[in-house]
């Protein structure tokens, strides 16, 4: 045992010493700079380009564009057409609490899976109409609504419109309300019936243009 631990000992005292004595050689052969390049430095230096190339100001003006255009006229809700009969249905506004919902004191509102009516605490006091304000004959029915509402438009330009009209025009931006309504048909009137909604498709036909009638 004891010329085993000094065997040991012995490669021990060796392995140090060899450790000890190293020399640093220094580095052989060519060696090259790192080619990849700094990716902001890269990025910085294309902005720089395309800004004295005038370049980046074009795109800017394109960007402006394409969100005024937007803003005139966004794009109409998918699988809308004209209303071609009187048809009238009713709508449960009711929603399912997906969580508890308490008050910033801890008082229970409403528990987790009830379902809560929005028109109990929040009645609707304006009807809504779905219109396609491409169609003059639709906007005509809409303006013409003896009741207070709010138009809403899912086609057409909203800004035209109230400069025209000078009163707010709404758009369904994304057809959200479309969807929840499950409107399919324009012009359509949404309106408070006890506590759920009536939805009524009214068909209008187009105008005749002014003085386009045939003659004898």
């Amino acid at each position: 045992m004891r010329c085993l631990a000094a065997m040991l000992l012995a490669a021990v005292l060796a392995g140090m010493t060899a450790a000890a004595s190293a020399k640093d050689l220094g580095v052989r052969g060519a060696t090259w700079p790192v080619a990849e390049p700094d990716l902001l430095e890269e990025i910085e230096a294309r902005l720089v380009g395309m800004q004295r190339s005038g370049e980046l100001a074009r795109l800017e003006d394109e960007a402006r564009s394409r969100a005024r255009r937007k803003l005139e006229e966004p794009d109409p809700v998918p699988g809308i057409a004209p209303a071609r009969d009187h048809r009238s249905r009713s709508f449960d506004p009711s929603v399912a609490v997906a969580r508890d919902i308490r008050t910033p004191d801890g008082v229970l509102i409403a528990a987790a899976g009830t379902r809560v009516n929005p028109l109990e605490r929040l009645p609707l006091t304006r009807d809504l109409v779905f219109v396609d304000g491409r169609r003059e004959a639709e906007i005509a029915w809409a303006l013409a609504h003896e009741r207070p509402v709010k138009i809403v438009l899912l086609a057409g330009r909203p800004l035209d419109l109230m400069r025209a009209h000078r009163r707010p025009f709404f758009f369904d931006a994304g057809g959200r309300l479309a969807e929840r309504f499950a409107i399919a048909a324009t012009p359509t009137l949404i309106a408070q019936d006890g506590q759920a909604l009536r939805i009524t498709e009214f068909p209008v036909p187009d105008r005749d243009p002014v003085g386009t009638e045939e003659e004898d």
